[in-house]
């Protein structure tokens, strides 16, 4: 059983193309590729890169880039979790436009229009009982945390 989460990313001028953003996070997270997929594999996650033909969510003329992310729920899931996070954020310095980071497609965990950062407000989003996110520890060092309530 896995998790999935998808990053959209407005595409601007049409000008991302998901092979490139493969080779760049093989290259920049030593992930492996799948010969027979094209999907990238790591330590307790698997990543895609595709252009989501759907309606673009920033009401764009180009189809938005979808990165999906699929953590494995019982093997390495904190690795999987961890090097999300880092891709995500090496994401968001990389690119300019907007974009939409979800759990299951569904549940907006931030989104980021107009170089506007939005979190999820939703206070049952960031309680311990929320399947969507890790249980963050104080052996965690960096600046991702779970906020504990009042």
């Amino acid at each position: 059983m896995a998790l999935d989460y998808y990053l959209t990313i407005q595409n601007l001028n049409d000008e991302i193309e998901p092979n490139q953003v493969l080779e760049s996070l093989a290259s920049v997270f030593t992930l492996q590729t799948n010969p027979l997929s094209n999907l990238l594999m790591g330590v307790g996650l698997t990543v895609n890169v595709f252009k989501d033909d759907e309606d673009s969510l920033f009401d764009s003329a180009y189809a938005d880039i979808c990165v999906a992310f699929r953590i494995d729920k019982f093997e390495d899931y904190e690795t999987g979790m961890n090097t999300m996070l880092k891709m995500v954020i090496w994401f968001m310095s990389y690119f300019k436009g907007d974009m939409i980071f979800s759990f299951d497609g569904e549940q907006t965990i931030f989104q980021r229009i107009e170089a506007q950062l939005r979190l999820n407000d939703a206070p049952e989003f960031w309680v311990s009982s929320a399947p969507a996110m890790p249980n963050w520890t104080s052996a965690h060092s960096g600046s991702f945390y779970k906020p504990q309530r009042a």
